[in-house]
């Protein structure tokens, strides 16, 4: 008896839910969204603009050169990043992190991954540029390739929810390779990302 009760409410709370979620993505999927996506060049930041783009949001790309960096118009992955824009047929702005990549190498707040590589500080670095550059271009939101669980130092969940406070853009990165398993985002709604 409590048993068909209990799952007649399950039922009706599901209903609920899910017409609150339909009326969401009416309204939010007729509004135009601009995204700013840091793309290196590898296949994870390659396939979650692709996926952004597949939502029908204008996507511009935004890759990040340091001093260590040896690519150039014919090799690496700045060239790899501008064969793919190319492709997908959007803008990209190349930043360099010179003098404040270096100051970050010297002494990172959070202290260094594997090969004296400062993985939570360099994205903080990352993100903030990211932000200034979603601002200039009245762009909503921020997409990575982050993976939860790739990268031992950088990507897990305590780290991307520090990076993002430390970087003041929490709630505004979109992780598409990893939203089926992510706390909801601001811009996670848009579209299919409920999927």
């Amino acid at each position: 008896m409590y048993g068909n009760i209990l799952i007649n409410i399950w039922k009706k709370v599901t209903a609920k839910k899910e017409k609150l979620k339909n009326m969401e993505r009416n309204v939010l999927n007729d509004v135009k969204k601009k995204a700013v996506s840091l793309l290196s060049g590898g296949l994870d930041s390659t396939l979650a603009t692709k996926i952004v783009l597949e939502q029908k949001i204008e996507v511009i790309a935004v890759n990040y050169l340091t001093p260590f960096c040896r690519c150039n118009r014919l090799k690496g992955c700045k060239s790899v990043a501008k064969k793919m824009v190319d492709q997908f047929g959007i803008k990209i702005k190349m930043q360099y992190l010179g003098e404040e990549f270096l100051q970050i190498l010297k002494n990172p707040k959070y202290g260094y991954g594997k090969n004296l590589n400062p993985c939570i500080d360099c994205r903080i670095l990352m993100l903030k540029r990211a932000k200034k550059f979603m601002e200039e271009v009245g762009a909503d939101f921020i997409v990575t390739g982050e993976v939860l669980g790739q990268r031992p130092k950088s990507q897990y969940l305590k780290a991307l929810k520090l990076i993002e406070k430390e970087a003041g853009v929490e709630g505004l990165v979109l992780r598409p390779l990893s939203a089926k398993i992510l706390p909801l985002s601001i811009p996670r709604p848009f579209k299919n990302f409920y999927l």
